[in-house]
């Protein structure tokens, strides 16, 4: 994963790694705004004190990652992968590996992998040259198994129908989550998408997601951050936003480590019942 912040894009207010709002253009949250409310709600044990939903709150708007959260890519990541590597003449990976390899950005990604296959990590001469060629192949064929978990296209409708502004916080890189979401058709959902290489750090530091809150246009007591990893909880607790994780996803068994435990939903279609979103 870069370093590097964006770039300014011609005729447009977007940056790598950041899509504003101009550049939806699509049936998400469109039409008449949904007689939806939003009880203010606290974590249920003990009231105040959770880092990870620390107080009652008035939702404005929620921030998602992507792989293991919205997204099921790891057979996409796990077919670039093993191109990479047949090319060097070694064997593939099996999908339990990826899986545990996915989350800390593309370059931990591809590092993990050649590590795996030569039983000893690479040095920088190695690793930057397949990097690129891993994300110019990944990027030209990043949605061919990906799909949706089920559910999220309903719930990111009722969400936005509900007036909620939504981003996008990955350490995946931007270009390649932006051709993924493009391919799913669910761009559209979003005001603003931060990748791993927007920002000079990635999650669990707090800079994306504070960038995708600045984005927003939200202040961290607003907002709610979805995710499927530790990573994401402990951004979200620095950030000083509520925190939801999904049991579905990559890195969930992360969880187990962090005290107190967050709050979990082991379906999307569980989140607006737990954010408190009632009406409609």
């Amino acid at each position: 994963m870069g370093t590097e912040c964006g770039e300014q894009s011609v005729g447009t207010e977007r940056r790598k790694g950041f899509r504003t709002g101009e550049d939806r253009q699509g049936h998400y949250g469109q039409g008449r705004r949904e007689d939806y409310h939003f009880r203010m709600f606290e974590a249920p044990d003990s009231p105040g004190t959770s880092p990870f939903l620390p107080a009652a709150r008035r939702l404005r708007g929620l921030v998602f990652d992507l792989d293991g959260t919205l997204i099921d890519s790891v057979e996409d990541l796990r077919a670039a992968l093993n191109r990479l590597l047949a090319g060097r003449g070694r064997p593939p990976l099996e999908r339990s590996a990826v899986q545990a390899m996915v989350g800390d950005g593309a370059r931990k990604l591809v590092e993990r992998a050649l590590t795996a296959a030569h039983g000893a990590a690479p040095d920088v001469a190695t690793l930057d040259p397949a990097l690129t060629a891993f994300l110019a192949d990944y990027e030209a064929a990043a949605a061919v198994h990906t799909r949706a978990y089920p559910g999220v296209r309903e719930v990111l409708t009722r969400l936005r129908g509900a007036g909620l502004k939504l981003a996008i916080c990955t350490n995946k890189p931007y270009a390649a989550s932006v051709a993924v979401l493009d391919a799913l058709q669910l761009s559209d959902a979003f005001d603003a998408v931060i990748g791993g290489d927007s920002t000079p750090a990635r999650k669990p530091d707090p800079q994306p997601l504070q960038a995708a809150l600045d984005a927003l246009g939200l202040p961290p007591g607003g907002a709610v951050m979805i995710g499927d990893g530790p990573h994401d909880a402990l951004a979200a607790a620095a950030a000083g936003t509520g925190f939801i994780g999904v049991t579905y996803g990559y890195g969930t068994a992360g969880f187990a480590a962090l005290t107190p435990a967050p709050i979990t939903i082991d379906r999307f279609a569980d989140l607006p019942a737990r954010l408190g979103l009632t009406g409609g």
